[in-house]
């Protein structure tokens, strides 16, 4: 009797202790699963170049119109972060698009390298531009297209960039970004954005003034709030160009076809190659049968 009992005291002492070196093996798995995640989410935090070091960077810490540089991906060796094709900027937009807002749509992050020589770009709060020293290039803030220089020529003539996020404490982190052209672009390379199409003529690449306009139409009609969320996903037409006269000068009008389902255009008016103006209408087309 008492051997048996022995026996089953052995027992249940072993499956003790199976259960507590199961619970601790967990629960280690569980805490280094927790680390793991915590140092991911940190390493995914924009870490911002300052005097002082790196920084974390809440939405915050700036003001409409400004910049700040920041490494990514970060890997904490100051040889490699402070090379040109790890160095970004971080944007919050001028007020006048959207910029005011208590959102990270009110950032964008874009690649330092210029897409056509490879020097670095900065972003310049007096002309809400950034600014490619070399060829003394221009982009927009909205979409990083580019509206100044030779890079307005290119098949890919958009800054690459990386989309935002906001984690649970504040902080502004990268998603993972994929590195191609129709993605997020490539770094020194340029990224494909969305573009108008011209019946007339498909392929602008070879007519540098038609191309030019284009940019900057697609420049101007992309920064607007309410056109970004009609076209997404969607494409635009040329439709047609005339010339406009009135009391205050001679104008080109363009009119581009927004979405056919939402019936909307644009009539955008230029002069010496240059948008000056543009308003919504609505429209309705009918297509000839083929």
């Amino acid at each position: 009797m008492k051997t048996q009992t022995l026996r089953l005291s052995i027992i249940a002492i072993a499956i003790l202790a199976t259960v507590g070196i199961t619970i601790v093996t967990l629960l280690t798995l569980q805490n280094n699963i927790e680390k793991q995640n915590q140092e991911e989410k940190i390493q995914a935090r924009i870490h911002a170049i300052t005097d002082n070091g790196t920084k974390y960077v809440k939405m915050d810490d700036l003001t409409p119109n400004s910049a700040i540089e920041f490494t990514y991906p970060y890997t904490g060796n100051a040889t490699i972060d402070v090379s040109a094709f790890y160095r970004w900027e971080l944007i919050r937009l001028p007020q006048d698009l959207s910029g005011d807002m208590d959102a990270i749509s009110s950032f964008r992050a874009y690649s330092m390298i210029d897409i056509n020589h490879g020097c670095l770009t900065a972003y310049r709060p007096n002309i809400e531009k950034l600014e490619e020293p070399c060829n003394n290039g221009e982009y927009e803030p909205v979409n990083g297209i580019a509206v100044i220089g030779p890079a307005m020529y290119q098949k890919y003539n958009a800054l690459p960039n990386l989309d935002l996020g906001v984690d649970d404490q504040g902080y502004i982190f990268v998603v993972p970004p994929v590195f191609e052209f129709g993605k997020n672009g490539l770094v020194g390379a340029g990224r494909d954005v969305f573009h108008c199409t011209d019946p007339e003529q498909a392929d602008l690449q070879y007519d540098a003034n038609r191309l030019a306009t284009r940019d900057q139409i697609e420049s101007i009609l992309l920064s607007d709030a309410r056109i970004q969320k009609i076209i997404l996903g969607n494409s635009c037409e040329f439709m047609g160009d005339g010339t406009v006269y009135t009391e205050n000068g001679t104008y080109r009008e363009i009119n581009v076809n927004l979405n056919n389902t939402e019936e909307l255009s644009a009539a955008v008016r230029l002069q010496n190659m240059s948008v000056i103006s543009y308003e919504l209408n609505h429209l309705a087309r009918t297509y000839s049968a083929k």
